[in-house]
């Protein structure tokens, strides 16, 4: 009977793993990437995962064996023993050599999204506030002023972008939970927090930054697919034909009793023109709306 907690130990443990196994083959895995930079990410997500699957497998192995084979005997004495410090060397040089090889291979896709230095000349710019619970979006009409080609002009156009996204002007465009661009605009986005801390998240293109109050922080990315184009006769946005292509925005940080609704949509338009076509649209919405106000 002692031995069958064992069996029973590593058969869990066993459905466990063919669960995980064949996930990636019924849509139950990582959603589709749609940014430039979203394979680097995965690659990273799955040299991580080799090592930690790996490590993971052999130890529960050894664990299951040993459940089976040293089981409770009364006429067993344990045998204790001092370290063996040839296994204490290695057990601890193998994961800091893993920790090294880790280190040094992101280096290149933390540099390529996080660092200002290498973040393209912005496309569109987008102010972006979180509070308890939504998200509001602020576009630029005119980015020229936001845009370099050259090392020369980019610290004039950083300190023109980052003074714009803490300080809204007249004719910006307010929309709320949604995210426009089109497939292949570099899109620089300045995040702020109103109130408490909160994470955006954009999973299909492999972002996720927190807010802090008090700082803002600068992130980017390019789409690489769309999912909308906008209908003119319509006037509205066309749905994705793919319920898979509905990309949402999420907040991954508990930030409060309805931190549930903080969602939102990212929409990639499939030219320049169809996103222009919208962005006149919604300022001219938001116009007729505060004329209306007013009176």
């Amino acid at each position: 009977m002692q031995k069958f907690w064992s069996v029973f130990f590593g058969a869990v443990l066993l459905a466990s793993f063919l669960i995980w196994f064949i996930a990636p083959f019924y849509g139950w895995w990582l959603p589709d990437v749609v940014s430039s930079y979203g394979p680097e990410v995965d690659y990273l997500f799955y040299v991580i995962l080799a090592f930690t699957a790996f490590f993971f497998i052999l130890t529960e192995v050894v664990l299951v064996y040993a459940m089976w084979k040293f089981t409770h005997d009364p006429a067993r004495r344990s045998v204790y023993s001092h370290g063996n410090h040839v296994l204490e060397m290695v057990w601890t040089a193998v994961p800091a050599a893993i920790l090294l090889f880790i280190a040094f291979v992101q280096i290149s896709a933390w540099a390529s999204i996080k660092y200002q230095a290498t973040m393209p000349s912005p496309d569109i710019s987008i102010g972006l506030l979180a509070r308890q619970w939504e998200w509001r979006m602020r576009y630029k009409l005119d980015n020229k002023s936001f845009q370099f080609d050259n090392e020369k002009d980019k610290p004039d156009a950083y300190r023109a972008a980052r003074m714009w996204a803490e300080n809204q002007e007249i004719d910006d465009v307010h929309v709320p939970n949604e995210i426009h661009c089109w497939r292949g605009a570099n899109v620089k986005i300045y995040l702020r927090t109103q109130d408490v801390l909160h994470s955006f998240t954009m999973p299909n293109l492999r972002i996720k930054q927190d807010t802090l109050p008090g700082k803002t922080i600068a992130m980017w990315f390019k789409a690489t697919r769309a999912n909308t184009v906008w209908d003119d006769e319509k006037k509205k946005l066309r749905d994705p034909a793919d319920k898979a292509d509905t990309w949402e925005i999420a907040c991954q940080e508990l930030c409060g009793g309805r931190h549930y609704a903080m969602r939102g949509r990212l929409w990639v338009h499939e030219s320049e023109a169809s996103y222009r076509q919208w962005l006149a649209h919604a300022h001219k919405q938001q116009n007729e709306k505060t004329a209306s106000a007013g009176n």
